[in-house]
């Protein structure tokens, strides 16, 4: 089966956050196995730059970072239609060896060095997301191009 991560910078316990997530995990159990993995950001943040507060989340992220196929969230990633996400999955899920992982970076995105070495830059949306909503939205399309793949009613 294949394994999922989902590291992201933020707050692990948003109430409303949490119920979305443990909603699509449940659903996502018969296609992967999804662990999320919260990296707390810095708590004198409002003294720092954004490259500064970028720089300090990036030690913490690569410290969970495995040898794991990586797609790194960023606006400046690839846009899909929901079908494409799908198919897009499946590819990624043929070169993985069975183990992926997202990553989700704070309110000011991820360490340049963060996005180059990733194996694929994905954004959800032209638009921008408070990074809290991101992981219930990522969730959710990766259930839905589950769904896809699997021909289920979800997607109608």
């Amino acid at each position: 089966m294949l394994r999922i991560s989902i590291i992201a910078v933020g707050k692990g316990k948003v109430e409303w956050v949490d119920n979305a997530c443990t909603h699509y995990e449940k659903l996502l159990k018969k296609y992967a196995t999804v662990e999320t993995i919260i990296v707390s950001s810095r708590k004198d943040s409002s003294k720092q730059s954004p490259d500064q507060i970028k720089k300090s989340e990036l030690d913490r992220i690569r410290a969970q970072l495995s040898t794991k196929f990586t797609i790194a969230l960023t606006d400046s990633g690839n846009h899909y239609t929901s079908h494409k996400f799908a198919d897009a999955l499946q590819q990624w899920r043929e070169r993985c060896g069975g183990r992926m992982q997202f990553i989700i970076g704070g309110a000011y995105g991820l360490d340049p060095s963060l996005l180059a070495g990733a194996d694929y830059r994905l954004s959800l949306s032209p638009m921008t997301f408070s990074h809290q909503l991101v992981r219930p939205v990522l969730l959710e399309q990766l259930f839905r191009a589950f769904s896809i793949l699997h021909h289920t009613d979800y997607h109608k």
